[in-house]
């Protein structure tokens, strides 16, 4: 019973899923954060759409479904960069607000730090990452009580470790990146005066 627990905390708190409630209380919390609607719509693409392709693509394609779940987090990762990639360009070449830009640059450089943790095969949490980053953001952009929201890490560390997936300090390390890059995309995106 505790695995299925753990297994449902781990389905709820995908990165796809929280960029999907980070775009959307963006949206309404913070008018203007999105150029245009449509601009909101592309992100849920670019952030969510593609990243969840990896996992129908690696259950239907049977090489791909023999690597088991590393070969799945691969392709999760692969896929996440991709929207990534896309999105960041799609906001800087087509008129992105300054909190697309810090978004998009956030999960960009978040996910490069990820794929190179993995390379270096450290596998920092990429369900941290996705969990951290947009409390993070919106604590920054929208209103900083949502930094009480870090408390929901502990039942997302707790199914971690029930299920073997990551330890302490692969935790610690994938909700740190997040919060790094949104610090250096503020720097550089952010209008100063």
């Amino acid at each position: 019973m505790t695995n299925k627990i753990a297994k449902t905390i781990r389905v709820l708190t995908t990165a796809p899923v929280l960029a999907a409630l980070l775009c959307t209380l963006l949206l309404l919390l913070l008018p203007g954060s999105f150029a245009s609607t449509g601009h909101y719509f592309a992100a849920l693409g670019f952030l969510t759409a593609a990243p969840l392709l990896a996992y129908p693509i690696s259950v239907a394609i049977p090489s791909l479904r023999e690597k088991g779940r590393d070969g799945q987090r691969n392709l999760a990762v692969a896929f996440s960069i991709a929207g990534y990639i896309g999105g960041f360009l799609f906001v800087m070449l087509d008129g992105g607000t300054a909190t697309e830009k810090v978004m998009f640059g956030t999960y960009l450089i978040s996910g490069i730090g990820i794929a190179v943790c993995t390379l270096l095969h450290f596998k920092a949490s990429g369900h941290a990452c996705g969990c951290s980053g947009p409390i993070a953001m919106l604590a920054l952009y929208a209103n900083p009580w949502f930094l009480i929201a870090y408390v929901l890490l502990t039942p997302v560390f707790w199914a971690s470790k029930k299920l073997g997936r990551h330890s302490a300090a692969q935790f610690v390390a994938g909700a740190a990146i997040p919060v790094l890059a949104i610090l250096l995309c503020s720097v550089i995106f952010l209008p100063r005066g």
